[in-house]
């Protein structure tokens, strides 16, 4: 950043700042607002979070909708953009290429037909919602300093906002196509020997969730995929780069407070503001729920009521596959099997602020919307690749989460789960009588042929879905014999599963560790809880260690950083030296062998580099490096390595530049070579790619430790990868159902998006030292935490 720049930010800072602050929302007193028409109080704490008190569904959702409005209004106006695809009409040309691969997927396309499914009471639900959000958007209320940097002025909501906007996350949660297309990539650049010694596999050292199965006791690929950038798009707009989270249920039988406790941290990327919104909802006729909520959705996602908790975790089962089409000569036809099928085309209208619009042309199979011109500029004989998603059909996932909201117990939450199609998720449960439980949701479709790994040729019709494994069928277990019941992403069945889910799960690096610290006591409280849910401990940082316990290299440099890494106990905190050459040195060695067999740009791809750095900029490979380099160094024979004399110059000459770049960026005292002076975690904004504004909204970076295979994950991309700059713990709860008084949670950065608000960033230091707040349950206890009260009511008749 240039001295102007920096001059500019620190002059721009207190204006815009005075002028956000200016717009802060009315949190005291009364107001009258259109369309309501009862009394609903909204009681603020010291954190921001509002504790909503209505008399029935549609006051409590009006008030729902317009709390959203008063704090997170840019952030909704961009969640809906990305789902509509229409940030090209907000920042320019920069941006087409977004939309239009946003309108090739067609999310607005498919909320009506999402609508049509719902219940009355949803529709009714989300309507409320739109409703309240719409009466801040028509009152005189101030907007969003973002608003007035662009020059925009956010659109009445509409219920089908919330409900692409639904099906956006849904689709950017799920798994499978891109890792298709790497491994058709891999295929044709190197043998098949090679191939399969770097095929992710996943180590039966690494638990599964549920190891005997079920318990319940009641192609050329050459130019494709260009990337996709603009200068508003990244953190905060929408990052599909969330692929990890922990989840764990402890009985009464392990329980040190002799109750079922719920634990759960998702693992998504943080921003300014956050992607979540803590929320308490009550109402007269029975609704009594606490979680989070996303702006723009009206239901608590993860959270508790009167009876149950829950939690989620990616499943990382298999919902997508690629086909390729054979298309006439025209391109109005398809062929499928022995008859030519006509395509379904729709003709998209992408509007482009500075620029003539522009028009984009959908074509669709029975498989899904053929996406490869979104993807990337064609080239001559480039495949036609469809797109077939579980994602991209029809879904009744709001009502899941509805009945969720209300479920009283184990037979209400297998009803509400079994209504969640997309995306595959584990779903942990606790229930005030003590029982423990999980359910793995979604659709996973059965195929007539092939596993999915790699595209399907859609023209033979021979790998067509047929049906979708059977909901009973789908992993679950209640009250498990040992006690406790541990998620983190990591394969979740045995060998005698009898479906095929997928081979995409992650390496099971923090299962394993949580099963260490399950295993090392008795009983486990809640203190123990957020020790765990705060544990830095390297597993593939204590295997590297073993490996190099008798090398010893020819290099001083490289001596250097084998005895830091020998006196290295596995803590992988901010202060740790052993980590900060363990992650410097797996990192050197991964590129240097995996590049030497693949290529600089196919490497990054094998480490996890995403085909779209907004929606996707991870694949389903990120996170199985560790394991694959691991097994690699362990084989003498393998053929990425020249011998083990090759292998041993490879160590030493990545020691030697391990030492060399830590002095190089930290000085030459070992001691100052400390993991948090390198990996530090952002909350950057939407407009804080652009300087000076990065100065003004952004937050941070803030040293952290861990790394992806921590259990307090913090995950980093592989183009950039010391920055803790994917995915992290965006959300903590623990739950304790035998006092849900005593439950807390966390999430940073701060309830408010209002960059002049003291709850823009209050959090981000008590969830960097692993602190919590408490979720206020019982009408005093609110009361007595209240710092704000605003009553909402009807406009009086005159």
């Amino acid at each position: 950043m240039s001295t102007l720049q920096n001059f500019l930010g620190a002059a721009l800072k207190p204006v815009i700042l005075y002028m956000s602050r200016g717009r802060l929302p009315q949190i005291d007193g009364r107001l009258r607002l259109p369309g309501l028409n009862e009394e609903v109080t909204i009681q603020r704490d010291k954190w921001g979070i509002p504790h909503i008190s209505a008399a029935t569904r549609p006051g409590l959702f009006f008030a729902q909708g317009f709390t959203h409005a008063q704090e997170r209004l840019w952030q909704m106006d961009l969640n809906r953009r990305a789902a509509n695809g229409q940030f090209a009409a907000l920042v320019g040309p920069i941006a087409l290429d977004t939309d239009r691969l946003t309108r090739t997927l067609g999310f607005r396309r498919l909320a009506p037909q999402v609508w049509a499914l719902l219940s009355h009471s949803v529709k009714a639900d989300l309507t409320a919602y739109a409703a309240g959000v719409n009466a801040y958007l028509d009152g005189d209320y101030p907007l969003p300093v973002e608003f007035s940097l662009l020059r925009q002025r956010p659109g009445r909501w509409d219920p089908l906002d919330s409900v692409a906007y639904s099906l956006l996350q849904g689709w950017a949660l799920s798994h499978g196509w891109s890792s298709e297309l790497l491994r058709a990539q891999l295929a044709e650049s190197i043998s098949p020997e090679l191939l399969a010694e770097i095929s992710p596999e996943y180590t039966p050292r690494n638990p599964t969730t549920l190891p005997q199965g079920i318990e319940f006791n009641q192609l050329r690929l050459d130019g494709m995929l260009e990337t996709m950038r603009g200068p508003f798009l990244g953190k905060g707009a929408l990052d599909g780069g969330g692929r990890g989270s922990n989840g764990w249920v402890i009985a009464p039988s392990r329980s040190a407070t002799g109750h079922a406790i719920l634990c759960n941290d998702m693992h998504l990327p943080v921003s300014s503001p956050g992607l979540w919104y803590f929320v308490h909802q009550r109402t007269s006729d029975g609704l009594h729920v606490a979680g989070v909520t996303q702006p723009g959705l009206p239901y608590v996602l993860v959270g508790h009521n009167d009876h149950i908790a829950w939690g989620a975790t990616l499943a990382f089962t298999d919902t997508e596959d690629l086909f390729i089409e054979q298309l006439d000569d025209a391109g109005q036809r398809y062929r499928f099997g022995d008859e030519w099928r006509p395509l379904t085309l729709v003709e998209e209208s992408i509007e482009v602020k500075g620029a003539a619009e522009h028009l984009e042309t959908v074509r669709l199979t029975h498989h899904g919307p053929i996406v490869s011109p979104a993807l990337s500029h064609q080239l001559p004989g480039s495949p036609q690749l469809a797109l077939q998603s579980v994602a991209l059909q029809p879904s009744t996932a709001f009502e899941g989460f509805a009945l969720l909201n209300q479920a009283a117990g184990w037979d209400d939450f297998v009803r509400a789960v079994r209504h969640i199609d997309a995306p595959t998720l584990n779903i942990v449960y606790a229930d005030t009588s003590d029982n423990i439980g999980y359910w793995v949701t979604g659709r996973v479709p059965i195929r007539a042929q092939g596993d999915g790994l790699t595209p399907a040729p859609g023209y033979s019709a021979s790998h067509e879905w047929i049906d979708f494994v059977p909901f009973e069928a789908m992993p679950h277990a209640l009250n498990p014999a040992r006690g406790y019941l541990i998620t983190c992403n990591h394969r979740i069945i045995g060998d005698d599963y009898p479906y095929y889910l997928g081979a995409l799960w992650m390496n099971g690096y923090r299962a394993r560790r949580l099963e260490e610290l399950f295993s090392a006591q008795p009983t486990i409280s809640l203190d123990d809880c957020r020790r765990f849910q705060f544990d830095f401990h390297s597993v593939p940082g204590r295997e590297l260690v073993d490996l190099l316990a008798n090398f010893t290299p020819d290099d001083a440099d490289a001596a250097l950083s084998l005895q830091l890494l020998r006196e290295w106990d596995g803590w992988f905190g901010p202060e740790s030296v052993g980590g900060a050459v363990y992650k410097l040195l797996i990192t050197r060695l991964a590129h240097v062998i995996l590049g030497n067999g693949l290529g600089p740009e196919l490497a990054q791809k094998y480490l996890g580099t995403g085909e779209h750095p907004i929606l996707l900029p991870t694949n389903e490979f990120f996170g199985h490096w560790p394991v694959t380099l691991m097994r690699l160094l362990q084989n003498p024979a393998s053929g990425w390595l020249p011998g083990r004399v090759g292998r041993d110059a490879i160590l030493t000459r990545c020691l030697a530049e391990t030492t060399a770049e830590l002095r190089q960026r930290l000085g030459a005292n070992p001691r100052h070579w400390q993991w948090g002076h390198l990996h530090r975690v952002p909350f950057a904004h939407t407009l804080g790619s652009q300087p000076p504004l990065d100065l003004i909204f952004n937050q941070g970076p803030f040293p952290i430790g861990g790394d992806t295979d921590t259990v307090l994950q913090t995950a980093i991309r592989p183009e950039a990868p010391y920055d803790n700059n994917n995915f992290s713990p965006s959300y903590r709860q623990i739950i304790d159902l035998g006092h849900l008084g005593g439950s807390v949670a966390m999430h940073a950065p701060g309830q408010s998006g209002h960059v002049g608000s003291p709850q823009y960033g209050d959090l981000i230091e008590p969830w960097l030292t692993g602190d919590y707040y408490p979720i206020t349950w019982e009408p005093e206890a609110v009361a007595d935490a209240a710092r704000h009260t605003l009553t909402l009511s009807a406009i009086l008749d005159t």
